[in-house]
């Protein structure tokens, strides 16, 4: 036992050494690649540096509110200081840039987890990162932090670390260092915080989303009272300052002329992100100079629609709607405003889209795939695919109406029988080409109505109306031009072109049904507008209620294309949206609004005439009726023709035969108070010529013209024990020659009135 003992020992020991060995190898190695790495003053310096940012005109935007304020440590009360240093870093004031301990345990950690997890930065630490380094977790980089901090420490005083740290990290909703964070959270200087707000900021700058007391109040609250709890613990508060401080409200006071300003520039810099594949942090550290498509004017009017309360439902819990409204260039894809009023990311907030998906997803691709055209009657009547029984807004059932009407009437059963005919995956690929993600949607009729499970944008939403009014192009919409380093290099430039996704044709029969949701559907409220807009409303509803969600409504000239979206991003019951508010009320009220100041000293250009592929034909009124898409012939009534436009490629419909086939009608005699009653079903396109036989004599009783469904004739002058037989004769009309072309009697009828 003993001799088994030994031997795990000296196993266990040589293991030990082994694993020392290799990691004082691999720490020298990665210590002697630090060596050319340099401090460098001037970084620190240079944080707080900003992002410069120009309009459309190449005019830099306010430039002073962009401008980082900075904070001096000696202005500052003890408990703000106190805040930051109890959450973060305990022993900022006695150590020398490093915390041993901590970097112990967390190697330990990492170790178990088998990745670089934990950090266990210091104040130093985190500033040196902040600075002078990237954000990528790895061993090199750890131990460059290390081998820079030595130096930071040596070369500046605790009070210029913590200085410089408080006015370099950031604290979320575009704002950088601890003064611009005080001013747009609480519109106040920092040497006034309170202690619970000093500790709401300290807590937020651990992941600045996640704790973010306007978006995530509850973390936020929690993440407050550790900080709190740390400050106690650490003999920094009084236990009665702890339980104040615990107890109070979060009561933020959102400077509003920072927040107009941050809603685009929050979207920009995100943007930039994505283009440079680099964090915040790093954007402000380079300094950049970000040149957008903000038009100063179309903002202005923007924001002062979103802002007015006469677009604004108050519900029965005394709440208003969330926001956001954006427009957008047709030719450059250009984001030329973009504004919201609730103070959420308005770039991650995915909604259901409701019905204003359902040009692109919907009924486009099915105009480009031949399935219908703007005429194409849809039975509008229940369904039920395969357990899928969507219903209209109040349960609503209109029999055959057109693809236009059910645009622009909002229809769903026509929009899910539509998205059937083209087929669910043909569908979701030509929506994508249009921008719209569908990862992680299921493969259902729910989509035709907007039902999405992670939703979208209404920047991405609107995005997708670009292309019915630029011949079937479609430019990805962009907040960001070009972007260039402070010395006036070009790192990045907008080099999106437009491309084709659906055809000429397609786009301007699209644009065809939404005019008809202006002229009499759900965008109604657009209709007067002094020049010609084409748009689309959007109502997201609960179930089996009268209460929504989320509403929105799209619309566009040849030059803009605007949308706005009104909401409940909370998902509370206290904010939701009552019926009134719905897509074609308060949000196209909105958007006309909107409209009305961008071409309040303008007019927008007119829209392109028909191309080439898009002919005219003369269909039968009395087969779409039906449910028919038929061409008229030479006997359809002038009455019963309708001249439509449709895509050459797919105009080769079938004649009507109503005119020619004459069908019978089918006769019934019974007796009303002792009179003969003669009932038959009468087409408005036919004559009738009604007989009575008696004996050998025929006499024409009444002609009937212009009479739909059923008709009823009472034979008066009949006489009682009196055999008569009746019959109807059916005629049709040459209307080109003014003759009867074809006749068809009924069936006979014997009666006879006994006294």
């Amino acid at each position: 036992m003993k001799k088994v003992l030994k031997i795990s020992l000296i196993t266990l020991l040589c293991s030990v050494f082994i694993l020392a060995v290799f990691a004082a190898i691999v720490f020298n190695s990665a210590y002697n690649s630090t060596k050319d790495v340099k401090f460098d003053k001037n970084k620190l310096i240079q944080a707080n540096s900003v992002v410069e940012f120009y309009d459309n005109f190449n005019n830099k935007i306010n430039e002073e509110t962009f401008k980082n304020k900075v904070v001096s440590v000696s202005t500052l009360p003890q408990y703000v200081k106190n805040a930051f240093i109890s959450i973060e870093d305990k022993n900022f004031y006695s150590h020398n840039g490093l915390n041993y301990k901590r970097m112990v345990k967390s190697m330990m950690n990492n170790i178990k987890n088998g990745y670089l997890k934990e950090g266990a930065s210091t104040i130093s630490q985190q500033l040196i990162k902040n600075t002078h380094l990237t954000s990528e977790k790895t061993l090199n980089r750890k131990i460059k932090e290390i081998v820079l901090t030595k130096k930071l420490e040596k070369n500046f005083s605790k009070d210029e670390i913590l200085e410089t740290y408080l006015n370099v990290i950031y604290f979320g909703n575009n704002s950088y260092g601890l003064e611009d964070a005080s001013y747009t959270y609480f519109n106040k200087s920092s040497s006034n915080l309170n202690l619970q707000e000093a500790a709401l900021l300290a807590g937020m700058i651990k992941a600045p989303n996640r704790y973010s007391p306007i978006s995530n109040k509850e973390l936020a609250l929690k993440r407050r009272n550790l900080v709190l709890s740390e400050m106690k613990k650490d003999g920094k508060i009084s236990e009665e300052e702890y339980l104040n401080a615990k107890n109070s409200e979060i009561e933020l006071n959102i400077n509003h002329s920072i927040h107009e300003k941050n809603v685009y520039e929050m979207a920009v810099i995100q943007e930039a992100k994505k283009i440079l594949k680099l964090s915040e942090k790093d954007l402000k550290l380079l300094g950049v100079k970000i040149y957008t498509y903000l038009d100063p004017e179309i903002q202005k009017q923007i924001v002062s629609a979103v802002k007015n309360p006469n677009f604004y439902h108050v519900n029965s819990f005394g709440n208003t709607a969330d926001s956001c409204a954006v427009c957008i260039d047709n030719l450059t894809g250009g984001i030329n405003g973009f504004f919201g009023k609730c103070n959420y990311n308005l770039m991650d907030l995915k909604r259901q889209p409701g019905s204003t998906i359902k040009p692109i997803l919907v009924y486009a691709p099915a105009l480009e795939y031949g399935k219908i055209n703007p005429e194409t009657p849809i039975l509008d009547e229940k369904i039920n695919y395969d357990g899928y029984s969507p219903n209209n807004v109040g349960c609503v059932f209109h029999g055959y109406v057109s693809a236009k009407k059910a645009v622009a009437d909002s229809l769903n059963i026509p929009a899910v029988k539509v998205m059937k005919m083209v087929g669910i995956e043909n569908c979701k690929k030509f929506a994508k080409n249009a921008g719209i993600n569908f990862e992680g949607e299921g493969n259902n009729y729910a989509l035709s109505l907007g039902g999405f499970k992670n939703g979208t944008n209404l920047v991405e939403l609107t995005n997708t109306y670009l292309p019915f009014s630029s011949g079937g192009n479609f430019t990805q919409a962009r907040f960001i031009k070009e972007i260039k380093t402070p010395n006036g290099k070009t790192i990045y430039k907008n080099s999106e072109q437009q491309k084709q996704i659906m055809s000429a044709e397609t786009a301007y029969l699209m644009h065809d049904m939404l005019v008809g949701g202006v002229l009499n559907g759900t965008s109604h409220r657009l209709f007067n507008l002094p020049f010609k807009v084409a748009g689309k409303t959007g109502t997201v509803g609960i179930k089996n209620t009268n209460l929504n969600t989320d509403i929105y409504s799209v619309a566009y000239t040849k030059n803009k294309t605007c949308g706005v979206w009104l909401g409940n991003p909370t998902n509370k019951k206290e904010f939701v949206l009552e019926g009134k508010n719905n897509g074609g009320t308060y949000a196209t009220s909105m958007l006309k609004e909107i409209f009305s100041g961008i071409y309040s000293n303008s007019t927008p250009d007119n829209f392109d005439s028909a191309p080439n592929g898009i002919v005219k034909v003369n269909v039968d009124l009395i087969a779409l009726e039906k449910g028919e898409m038929c061409l008229a012939d030479s006997n359809t009534p002038p009455k019963f023709v309708k001249t439509i436009e449709v895509n050459k490629k797919y105009s080769n419909f079938k004649v009507t035969s109503n005119y020619s086939n004459l069908i019978p009608a089918n006769l019934k005699v019974n007796l009303l108070e002792n009179k003969p009653r003669i009932t038959f079903d009468c087409e408005r396109y036919l004559k009738y010529n009604i007989y009575r036989i008696e004996e050998d004599e025929q006499k024409l009783l009444t002609t009937v013209e212009n009479k739909h469904g059923n008709f009823e004739f009472i034979d008066t002058s009949a006489n009682p024990d009196t055999f008569y037989t009746y019959f109807v004769e059916s005629v049709s009309v040459n209307y080109a020659t003014n003759t009867e072309s074809k006749k068809v009697k009924s069936n006979y009828v014997k009666f006879i009135i006994l006294e």
